[in-house]
């Protein structure tokens, strides 16, 4: 058999792979603070003459560009523009994420729309009316300007080696928790949409597929020809 045929279904495979990136990538498009993942190729298991090589993916790269801030006029939704997370209690630990469509929780604590409190600097973040004003820096001021809060701003070093679990982000060892730089600010009444370009996505979803359809073709063409093949040999 025609050793070609494993690098072909290496090829299939890699893109079996790349299509399951995309497809998650699509799903999230309309995810507010959603962050678009990139899958990482590598050369691997060389034959000992160089004529072949099988490709595989690595891993996934989590792409931290900016999204578009989109403005909803709710005095609990705010986008962080620049760098940072806003940082969430959840039961498995602190956690972050960019996605600041926030309401009011239970007992009045400012939650995440998956009911997880955020975190400000006072702890788990209370607010008993809904006439707040959220400056800049993350300030939280109620009627009169009473100070109530003011929302943690997480930065990391590398913030694209942050593990995605569900709807947010935790640290990996490559990146540790430190306060968010000066250049980072919030706008209130604004939430951060999704980076997936949609048509670029769906782009190149159609180009994976293709590849995928010709490995798949490539496949059933050398077993065919291996096929015939042995039936040549079987009638000599």
């Amino acid at each position: 058999m025609d050793r070609g045929i494993f690098v072909a279904l290496s090829g299939a495979m890699l893109h079996e792979k790349r299509l399951e990136v995309l497809t998650d990538n699509l799903a999230n498009v309309n995810t507010a603070g959603f962050k678009m993942q990139k899958p990482v190729f590598e050369d691997s298991m060389p034959d000992a003459y160089g004529l072949r090589s099988f490709s595989s993916m690595k891993s996934t790269v989590t792409d931290m560009s900016q999204g578009v801030a989109e403005k909803t006029g709710r005095p609990f939704d705010v986008a962080i523009m620049g760098n940072g997370f806003f940082a969430i209690q959840t039961p498995e630990g602190e956690r972050y994420t960019r996605d600041g469509s926030f309401t009011i929780g239970p007992g009045g604590s400012l939650v995440t729309k998956q009911g997880h409190p955020v975190i400000g600097h006072k702890g788990v973040i209370k607010v008993d009316t809904s006439d707040v004003s959220i400056d800049a820096k993350g300030e939280i001021k109620g009627a009169g300007g009473t100070a109530i809060d003011s929302l943690k701003l997480v930065g990391f070093k590398n913030p694209g080696t942050l593990v995605r679990q569900g709807s947010y982000f935790s640290p990996s060892v490559d990146s540790a928790a430190a306060p968010a730089g000066g250049d980072t600010q919030v706008q209130q009444g604004y939430i951060e949409v999704s980076n997936v370009n949609a048509i670029r996505a769906m782009t190149t979803m159609i180009e994976a597929q293709r590849s995928y359809e010709t490995q798949t073709k490539m496949i059933q063409s050398m077993d065919e020809m291996t096929k015939k093949t042995i039936e040549e040999v079987g009638r000599v």
